[in-house]
């Protein structure tokens, strides 16, 4: 053991003393905090109130189920003027005479516009499907849902009834129809 003079021989037992008496102390306040009482979180819901139904609010507002594009007396193409229809054709098959069955079918279906004051043409485009369409194509696409704008769904096809639509469509819009401002916004 090396010989200190015993100033320094002192310091260094002062200096394990200290450090005993901080490890006593240390363990002395673990032990009175392990004998005050835990602050336990609060309790976990009950299971029945998690998978209850949310509650009617007074903020919910009921859906509009009335057709917005039916009327009870047709409305007249002469209605549009200055605007005119000039042709309207399907992405898959002809207007005239219409799809291989009647019952099942969907597709796009582009109507070509023309404002005779203006002398400017234009082309809208619209989905019409029956409901048994509809669902075949969404196997057959492998879709679990499908998204579009401007719809019309129709019992069967009659190419009356979805020119009437179109033209209800168009009437009952909250502008005349009208050419777009951007030659790239043409195609809708």
């Amino acid at each position: 053991m090396p010989n200190f003079p015993i100033s320094e021989a002192l310091k260094i037992a002062l200096l394990a003393a200290a450090f005993a008496a901080l490890y006593v102390l240390s363990r002395w306040a673990s032990r009175l905090n392990e004998s005050q009482p835990r602050i336990e979180s609060p309790p976990e819901p009950e299971p029945s109130r998690v998978l209850e139904l949310p509650r009617q609010s007074a903020k919910v507002i009921e859906i509009d189920r009335r057709p917005k594009f039916h009327s009870s007396q047709p409305v007249d193409e002469e209605d549009l003027h200055p605007v005119q229809i000039v042709r309207m054709y399907f992405a898959k098959f002809d207007y005239e005479p219409g799809p291989p069955d009647p019952q099942s079918f969907a597709g796009e279906l582009f109507v070509e516009l023309y404002n005779a004051d203006s002398g400017y043409q234009w082309t809208l485009s619209y989905f019409v499907s029956t409901p048994q369409g509809l669902n075949e194509m969404l196997q057959q696409e492998n879709w679990d849902y499908a998204y579009a704008d401007q719809v019309f769904f129709v019992r069967r096809y009659d190419a009356k009834v979805i020119r009437q639509a179109v033209v209800e469509h168009l009437i009952g819009s909250l502008e005349k129809p009208s050419p777009p401002t951007e030659p790239e916004d043409r195609y809708v």
